[in-house]
């Protein structure tokens, strides 16, 4: 199915500039995903597992590459410890469980290299959100996707409480360089999330 119709059918867009906004919360990515006929994705940066765990709820089909180092490091959240970190791998581990998943326990430009380019139908990147970092994910795990597949994210936002997101600038940067259209931001949600289709 063409993702482009499908978005514009479901959430009644007309064709106009991007970005296009719409309304929904991002686990209803999992329906859309589930329609659109997708088997296999990833999530970069799982934490705890929730919304992998949303994703694969609502669509019981598919398999997910949960990746995440689960490992405390200087320069991002300095206030988080690593028996946290820890406790949080082993909550993900049981809370995905019951699902198709293979967790990689790994940083993501390493564990990128051991998904074979164009076999993902989807990728919805949520790790370190500083400009480097959110670059480097976007560009390298975007091989990953398939043609007409998504590129999605999370945290389509400025600042989200007391630390800088450069998200929402490499994302502009990066549809506007490229000439992405369309491209919509999901707003449902406290934290807006991003997609668009691979090209």
């Amino acid at each position: 199915m063409d993702v482009k119709e499908y978005m514009f059918k479901r959430y009644g867009l007309v064709e106009g500039k991007p970005p296009y906004f719409i309304p929904i919360m991002r686990e209803e990515l999992g329906s859309i995903f589930k329609d659109l006929g997708f088997k296999v994705g990833a999530e970069i940066g799982v934490e705890r597992g929730i919304f992998s765990r949303e994703l694969l709820k609502n669509n019981p089909e598919l398999k997910m590459f949960c990746v995440d180092a689960w490992k405390v490091y200087k320069g991002y959240r300095d206030h988080v410890n690593q028996d946290k970190i820890t406790r949080y791998y082993e909550e993900t581990k049981k809370r995905l469980k019951p699902f198709d998943v293979e967790i990689i326990r790994d940083w993501s430009m390493e564990a990128v290299k051991k998904i074979p380019d164009e076999s993902l139908d989807f990728v919805y990147i949520d790790g370190n959100h500083d400009f480097q970092h959110v670059t480097n994910d976007i560009v390298e795990w975007s091989k990953k996707v398939r043609k007409g597949g998504i590129i999605a994210g999370h945290d389509y936002v400025k600042r989200r409480s007391s630390v800088e997101c450069q998200v929402k600038g490499v994302v502009d940067a990066m549809t506007y360089m490229y000439r992405i259209n369309p491209w919509f931001v999901l707003t449902g949600n406290l934290f807006s999330s991003w997609l668009w289709i691979k090209r």
